[in-house]
């Protein structure tokens, strides 16, 4: 070989080696940066959202779920519009989800593993949940990997249980898989690289159909709409409208303040945590499966040690699905969390003893004792006008094990004070009257 081809060669090779070292170089920085995004969810005014809403899969299904386009929602649909341009740019150049299974790829290549010939789940799980939030339940919104990744962090949440360990297993499941199987999730699984490629198949056609429209283009075209498009967002939308209607029915547990209907949330919720690691309270729990699967690592309201302060709302502007709507202190109090329930059977007060923890520690004033001449004893008694169900009644009820006063999921459909009547509450027995 000559001295020249060989100067060719090198010249070369030199920029493609240096393109890798500068994408691992970005690729390094920008996991750091998302690690240090999702620490600080925290703190008060946290950017933690940003990350999982880097997800064009995310905003899309949010907005096709909830008709309503939020300022977080800007963030994946402009990562959307770049990837019409260029096909998996955020996978290569941006995704900490992508860099963590590409390292432990790299490790299973060491190991001698080889790639498995998976089927390409991702379009699959991508189409299912789009057509699913067509109808309002994107069902499986949730294996988005920003999602996954945001959710590895749950196990820094101040209140670690058990339960929140569980928050860190998905992405546990996207490491083990891509050390036995190197490339599996990202080429096979990850429903995120697969929107891109629909993205980029998208432009392509629009670019085509424009460009034989000037006759001006030598390119092949991209093909009618796949069959199995067309079948997996009816399979998802089908799903959706089995799933709205079962989860319809279902009991609804306490969610934190601005959740949507829960047909919707379940479908909507991401299970990325924020929520839980922004509550300065720590009164936002994963749900462990109490209600059905479907609920499952959903966030859900504890009001044994604390309760939803005043002024609190980081937990709604942190979340990147919309399944919290993004609420200010003065509109949060004309939203109601739960309703209040007395048991007189477990008030000290039923028991000719002196309390009155629950009127003297509400926020709100929401609380009096009136006397009952059918108890013949002083009785708690809730103005629901005021009352938002914030659990600190609860919280501060002395009676052990069981709360003379709890705080329950406000009926269907009423969630929103505003609208309601003046509703009255029998005492003893806790029942609402309209």
């Amino acid at each position: 070989m000559s001295t020249a081809t060989a100067a060719k060669i090198d010249s070369g090779a030199r920029p493609s080696r240096r393109r890798r070292n500068v994408r691992r170089l970005v690729r390094g920085v920008m996991l750091i940066a998302a690690v240090l995004l999702l620490l600080s969810a925290s703190n008060e005014s946290s950017p933690a959202v940003v990350v999982p809403a880097l997800s064009p899969l995310t905003a899309i299904a949010s907005l096709l779920t909830t008709r309503t386009l939020h300022a977080v929602t800007w963030i994946g649909l402009s990562v959307a519009a770049v990837a019409l341009i260029r096909r998996r740019w955020f996978c290569r150049w941006v995704c900490p989800t992508g860099t963590c299974a590409d390292c432990a790829a790299m490790l299973g290549k060491r190991l001698h593993r080889r790639a498995a010939r998976l089927p390409r789940l991702g379009q699959w799980i991508a189409l299912l949940t789009l057509g699913g939030a067509a109808l309002g339940y994107p069902m499986l919104l949730w294996l988005d990997p920003l999602a996954l990744f945001s959710g590895l962090f749950g196990v820094f949440h101040a209140e670690a249980t058990p339960a929140i360990a569980w928050c860190a297993t998905g992405m546990a499941a996207i490491l083990a898989m891509s050390l036995i199987w190197p490339g599996a999730w990202c080429a096979r699984i990850c429903p995120l690289g697969a929107l891109h490629d629909l993205l980029s198949r998208l432009a392509r056609r629009v670019r085509f159909a424009f460009a034989r429209r000037s006759e001006h283009s030598g390119e092949k075209p991209a093909g009618r709409l796949s069959r199995r498009i067309v079948l997996g967002a009816l399979a998802g939308a089908l799903w959706a409208t089995v799933a709205r209607r079962v989860r319809g029915a279902a009991a609804r547990p306490l969610r934190p303040p601005g959740a949507v209907d829960e047909a919707r949330f379940v479908g909507l919720c991401i299970r990325c945590g924020n929520c839980l690691r922004a509550c300065p309270t720590h009164i936002i729990r994963p749900d462990q499966g109490e209600r059905g699967i479907a609920g499952l690592m959903t966030p859900v309201l504890d009001f044994s040690h604390d309760y939803c302060t005043e002024g609190c709302t980081r937990c709604t502007h942190v979340c990147p699905s919309g399944a919290l709507v993004p609420l200010e202190p003065e509109a949060k109090q004309r939203t109601s969390i739960g309703l209040p329930h007395v048991d007189m059977n477990v008030c000290l007060l039923g028991d000719d003893r002196d309390c009155s923890m629950c009127r003297n520690w509400c926020p709100y004033g929401a609380i009096k004792l009136v006397w009952s001449e059918e108890e013949y004893t002083l009785t708690p008694q809730v103005d629901l006008d005021k009352c938002p169900g914030c659990g600190a009644c609860e919280t501060v009820c002395p009676t052990t094990p069981q709360k003379a006063i709890v705080i329950r999921p406000a009926p269907r459909g009423r969630q929103d004070r505003e609208p309601l009547p003046l509703l009255h509450r029998h005492a003893h027995t806790g029942t609402v009257h309209q």
